[in-house]
């Protein structure tokens, strides 16, 4: 499993170009993105199955065990993050509450989408994938560079 970080700096750095935000660093070498979508296309790319989103420096955070890993995943001929985290639901009383679930985000566009199970989620994304490929609506999901900008061919195991 190769991991990685993907730095948000919002604050000018004289080491980095000012319109580049995002950072990734793989093995201590550093990329540099103007934005999130092409920073984690760029991760998986470069073979980074799992990711630590961080928003300041390492040594700032009070605590390492508080960050979060996201799984990149790439489903069908998608790619996408998958992360094990609190996600709000409505109960049969009309009342927010929150459990643990997995949560797909896709990168680029999308609807994201939670299940309780990992198997679960991966159903629902290939049914939205599957919807967003035939596109009935002509909404334009299979124009460029919605769908091809984001595509990727599927990986032979």
């Amino acid at each position: 499993m190769k991991e990685a970080k993907l730095y948000f700096f919002d604050y000018p750095d004289p080491n980095r170009p000012i319109e580049c935000k995002y950072i990734t660093s793989i093995d201590g070498i550093n990329n540099y993105h103007e934005k999130k979508e092409d920073a984690l296309l760029y991760l998986f790319d470069k073979g980074v199955t799992a990711y630590q989103f961080l928003t300041k420096k390492e040594e700032n955070y009070k605590k390492n065990a508080k960050i979060l890993t996201y799984e990149l995943l790439q489903i069908e001929n998608r790619v996408g993050y998958l992360i094990y985290d609190f996600q709000p639901y409505v109960d049969e009383n009309d009342t927010v509450k929150k459990r643990k679930a997995f949560v797909w985000r896709f990168i680029g566009f999308g609807r994201s989408c939670f299940a309780p199970t990992k198997e679960e989620i991966v159903e629902l994304v290939k049914k939205q994938i599957e919807e967003y490929q035939n596109d009935t609506d002509n909404r334009g999901y299979n124009t460029y560079p919605y769908y091809t900008r984001h595509f990727r061919a599927k990986k032979e195991m």
